[in-house]
């Protein structure tokens, strides 16, 4: 590993990759869920395993990527603000459209769904629960959160690194039981997670890493090791740890293949652009689609399994579509008259700040 002058003026083409494979990776979980509680199927019984590792991969990409793009502003007030306002009209706007569609649903359909009290539905619309009503965005309070804490970090770089890293300490030590009272609500493994991304990050800019093809190796290794403890119900696995472990090193192996250009298929770039909306909207498309499917009796002619892949495959052309229709125009419009920008030039979710 060589130390190299801090630099982080990369495209990073194929990191626009890789949170691409992030959310559809947190799809393809919540699919198999929803197949499982509705009509039994599950593929190698991944419902039943505590997590898939798909949500932590997506917490290390956005550490990494918040970290790759803002800390060079750190100390700069101005850029904390508008840091803070940016993030706030990527991820609320249509967080808070979905969750509306989510409130209408038991009121036009009682007999599929009860209503929700006005607590529960205030909690969810500022996202102060790990329950929320959309309930597919329950990480969206993490990483909040971590937006927060990185605002104050820009604003206050002196006072807030020893708080982050106190923070940091507290939250390890709690999940090895010592401190068993902290609120799980600040002090979230999940928390940590985001900011082992922002660790990676600072590696990749700072350093050279010559062994970045088996760092991806090795963490790609350590997944399906992982995997493989879930399949058998094995015990000696912390999970959160494991994958947040091999999710650091795949980011850090593709973070220095990031330092070369490279062309990347428009279509994974473009999907990288969309997934916030894929992260948002994926939810209620699944339950749509499926009850349409099981409405059909499509599940008595085919297999469970086609049925799976042919809705991963709609509910990502459907939330592509919210992309283009709502999110991306809503962001421009939003952008041009908060802050006076006249066009997002990268349009980027939440993962990617801008």
């Amino acid at each position: 590993m060589k130390i190299m002058k801090p630099s982080n003026s990369g495209k990073l083409e194929i990191i626009q990759i890789s949170r691409a494979l992030a959310i559809l990776f947190v799809l393809i979980g919540h699919a198999n869920n929803n197949f499982y509680q509705e009509i039994g199927y599950d593929w190698f019984n991944v419902a039943q395993w505590e997590r898939t590792g798909g949500v932590d991969f997506f917490f290390i990409v956005t550490g990494f990527m918040i970290y790759y793009l803002y800390n060079k502003h750190a100390g700069n007030k101005e850029k904390a603000i508008q840091f803070l306002i940016k993030r706030s009209l990527r991820i609320f706007p249509l967080y808070w459209i979905f969750t509306t569609l989510a409130l209408i649903v038991p009121i036009m359909f009682p007999m599929l769904q009860e209503g929700y009290s006005m607590e529960v539905t205030l909690k969810s619309f500022l996202l102060l629960t790990n329950e929320p009503i959309l309930s597919s965005a329950w990480s969206l309070t993490h990483i909040v959160f971590f937006y927060l804490l990185f605002f104050a970090y820009m604003y206050k770089p002196v006072i807030m690194k020893p708080l982050i890293g106190l923070m940091i300490g507290f939250t390890l030590l709690g999940e090895m039981n010592i401190f068993s009272f902290l609120p799980s609500s600040i002090f979230s493994i999940s928390i940590v997670e985001i900011f082992c991304g922002a660790l990676v990050a600072y590696l990749s800019i700072h350093f050279t890493n010559r062994y970045a093809g088996l760092c991806i190796g090795l963490g790609l290794a350590g997944y399906f090791l992982v995997w493989t403890h879930n399949v058998y119900s094995f015990t000696f696995i912390p999970l959160p740890l494991a994958y947040g472990f091999c999710s650091m090193l795949i980011m850090y192996g593709i973070a220095e293949k990031d330092k070369t250009k490279r062309n990347v298929p428009y279509f994974l770039s473009y999907l990288g652009g969309a997934s916030y909306s894929i992260y948002i909207a994926h939810g209620p498309f699944i339950k749509g689609y499926l009850m349409i499917f099981v409405e059909l009796n499509f599940f008595d002619i085919f297999h469970p399994f086609f049925g799976l892949i042919m809705i991963i495959f709609l509910v990502t052309a459907s939330c592509c579509m919210v992309y283009n229709i709502v999110e991306k125009p809503l962001v421009e419009t939003l952008r041009r008259k908060v802050l006076g920008k006249k066009k997002v030039s990268q349009p980027v979710p939440h993962l990617l700040a801008k």
